[in-house]
C-alpha cells in the first residue's frame, strides 16, 4: 500500500510539473498591455481610416475595426462607452489618449466601407 501512495504522489508531482508552467505565461499575458507609442501626429478618431491604427500596438485589427464602425465620438469617454468593449480594451484606449483627436466627423467625405478598407491590394 505504501509504495502504490508513493507512486500516485510522484504521478501527481511530474503532472503538476508537467503542466504548471503552461498556466502561468498565459495569465500574465492576459494582464499585460502593449507598450504606448506616441504619435507625432495623432489620429483623428472621427475621420481615420482602419489601416491608421496599425500605428498603435494592440489596436489593428480587431480593436481598430471596433473604433471605425462606432465613430464620431465626442471624446475620449465616448469611445469607452461603446459597447462590447473588453476591460483591457478600455484600459488600452485610455493608455492612448494622447494619441487621439477628435476632430468634426465628416459625413460622406469617408464612407465607412472605405474607412475599413481603402482597396490597398499588391
Amino acid at each position: 500500500m505504501r509504495w502504490l501512495l508513493s507512486i500516485l504522489v510522484r504521478v501527481v508531482l511530474v503532472l503538476c510539473l508537467c503542466f504548471a508552467p503552461l498556466g502561468i505565461p498565459v495569465v500574465a499575458r492576459a494582464a499585460e498591455l502593449p507598450p504606448v507609442k506616441h504619435l507625432d501626429t495623432p489620429i483623428d478618431v472621427n475621420n481615420t481610416i482602419l489601416r491608421n491604427y496599425r500605428q498603435l500596438p494592440g489596436f489593428y485589427p480587431t480593436l481598430a475595426r471596433i473604433l471605425v464602425k462606432n465613430a464620431p465620438y465626442k471624446s475620449l469617454e465616448d469611445m469607452l462607452q461603446i459597447s462590447g468593449l473588453t476591460e483591457q480594451q478600455k484600459a488600452l484606449i485610455k493608455a492612448n489618449a494622447e494619441n487621439f483627436v477628435f476632430g468634426e466627423y465628416q459625413e460622406g467625405a469617408n464612407q465607412l466601407e472605405n474607412r475599413i478598407n481603402q482597396g490597398y491590394y499588391g
